[in-house]
């Protein structure tokens, strides 16, 4: 009996012992899944910590903003061959012994000039397309509208005929070139707007370069005038259907979910555009709201820290025709032949188009790299320092010829303006300065005073030359360059690197604090 009890106590101490294991196991795994649920907590904390704060440092994607830009690139190129079209088709319209047209003196002057006419009247109306219809769909009203006048030309029956086609032109290259600087401009970011910008220049002076090609085969002037509208309207016109339109301008529309659209396009699907866009969002909130037509943006423009860039960079696209920018392109064959060398006048105009390409790429290359004023500063003064020793030029001609026998002076004169003339950064700061709330307004009316510039330039060069000599004409030139890097040095502000929503920013404070 008493082996029994003890059997049955050993039986339950051991029942005890194995129950009171079990709780310490239960317990140490209650425990362990305890640590287990907050160490996800901590771990999905940590996420939604760094989804709520992206980083959006890293790059974004290259290759969206590059696409987009070598299609409004491709627009720019039919820009560069309207300028350069009466260059190498002049001489076939004023040879008398042709059977097809022929120009008298009046009529070959308005050939070149009278683009301009049409591009102040398409400057000045620019801005409806633009703010109401963006400037997507703006290229693809002026793309046509090109097309359709090079078709004019090539089978104009007069010469009347062929001079309206011109200033239709002219209408047509005002809305491209300030839709597509502008689409750019917004499309682009920060970190590469300045190597996009100067890849516009570079395809203007391509196309240019190919008005000159044509023009030294055997070509006749409506032969050439087809074959450049149908290469430089064709193909941006079908790039661009297949582009979002800008997302600032969508923005301006109070369309932010197509906006962040047309933003992770150009930037890809693995970056971040939140911040970015909350940038846009709210520095549009800043300037007064969303504008969504032209006189609310004109209303703007009298803003103190927008009028006073928009009448400072007015004045310098008008004055920088006056230091040769487009009176050299134009009369090179003339100057040429009034400095009595024995090259080709033609061969040294191909020469001056070459070099204005491989300066637009260098300084490509760069214009990320300095800072906006010094390099303008720099490239201004090379610029001014040519012109001076090709105005010296012309003074010995007429005052003694001790450098007449330096016959590749003037050559090298005009090459070394056209490559540091490539710089881009006036192109740049047009579009940089101005708040998204009123880019699309403030820039036809630059473009504006740009083309009244460059039309008063040309017709005044000729006269100037009689007047003061050629010599005279480029020492202007040589005090106008001067007189252009002292205004940008001294009233504009340093862009390089900043966003355009910080520039905005930037300026709207130096306003403040100067009140």
């Amino acid at each position: 009996m008493k082996e029994m009890e003890q059997s049955i106590a050993a039986s339950e101490k051991e029942r005890i012992l194995r129950e009171s294991c079990t709780q310490n196991q239960a317990k140490q795994s209650s425990n362990e899944s305890k640590h287990q649920e907050e160490g996800q907590t901590v771990t999905k904390s940590q996420m939604l910590s760094s989804d709520a704060e992206p980083d959006h440092t890293g790059t974004p994607a290259l290759l969206p903003q590059v696409l987009g830009t070598g299609v409004a690139a491709m627009a720019q190129m039919d820009i560069g061959g309207i300028f350069a079209y009466p260059g190498v088709t002049l001489p076939q319209l004023m040879d008398k012994t042709s059977d097809d047209l022929v120009f008298n003196t009046a009529q070959a002057a308005l050939f070149g000039s009278v683009i301009y006419l049409g591009a102040m009247v398409g400057s000045f109306l620019a801005g409806l397309p633009m703010v109401r219809l963006g400037q997507r769909v703006t290229l693809l009203i002026a793309l046509p509208l090109s097309f359709a006048s090079w078709i004019a030309l090539a089978l104009a029956p007069s010469a009347w005929v062929v001079l309206t086609a011109r200033m239709v032109q002219g209408f047509a290259l005002s809305l491209t070139a300030s839709s597509s600087n502008t689409y750019v401009a917004e499309i682009a970011h920060s970190s590469i707007r300045g190597r996009l910008m100067a890849g516009m220049e570079l395809s203007r002076q391509v196309g240019s370069l190919l008005i000159f090609c044509l023009g030294v085969s055997s070509l006749t002037w409506r032969q050439v005038a087809l074959t450049t509208g149908l290469v430089n309207t064709v193909l941006p016109f079908v790039g661009l259907l297949l582009l979002p339109n800008s997302p600032r301008w969508l923005a301006t529309q109070n369309r932010p979910d197509d906006a962040r659209r047309a933003l992770s396009f150009f930037r890809g699907h693995n970056y971040d555009t939140d911040k970015e866009l909350e940038a846009i969002i709210s520095q549009l909130q800043k300037s007064s709201g969303k504008q969504t037509n032209v006189l609310q943006q004109l209303q703007q423009i009298r803003e103190p820290a927008i009028l006073r860039y928009v009448v400072v960079m007015s004045f310098v696209l008008f004055f920088i025709h006056f230091n040769g920018a487009s009176v050299l392109p134009a009369y090179v064959v003339l100057i040429m032949n009034t400095a009595q060398v024995r090259m080709s006048s033609y061969v040294a105009a191909i020469a001056v188009c070459l070099t204005k390409i491989a300066g637009t790429f260098c300084f490509g290359l760069v214009i990320d790299r300095i800072n906006r004023k010094p390099l303008f500063t720099a490239t201004s003064l090379v610029s001014a320092l040519s012109m001076a020793v090709l105005g010296s030029y012309f003074f010995d001609q007429t005052h003694g010829g001790y450098f007449q026998h330096l016959e590749w002076l003037p050559l090298l004169c005009l090459t070394t303006y056209a490559f540091f003339s490539a710089s881009p950064v006036i192109s740049l700061l047009r579009t940089e300065l101005f708040p998204t709330a009123v880019r699309s307004t403030v820039v036809p009316i630059l473009y504006t005073t740009f083309f009244i510039g460059a039309f008063l330039a040309l017709q005044t060069y000729p006269y100037m030359a009689a007047e003061l000599g050629p010599h005279g004409a480029f020492w202007v030139f040589t005090g106008c360059s001067l007189t252009l890097i002292a205004i940008v040095v001294l009233t504009i502000p340093e862009t390089r690197g900043k966003t355009l929503e910080q520039i905005t920013e930037m300026q709207y404070k130096a306003t403040r604090s100067a009140q």
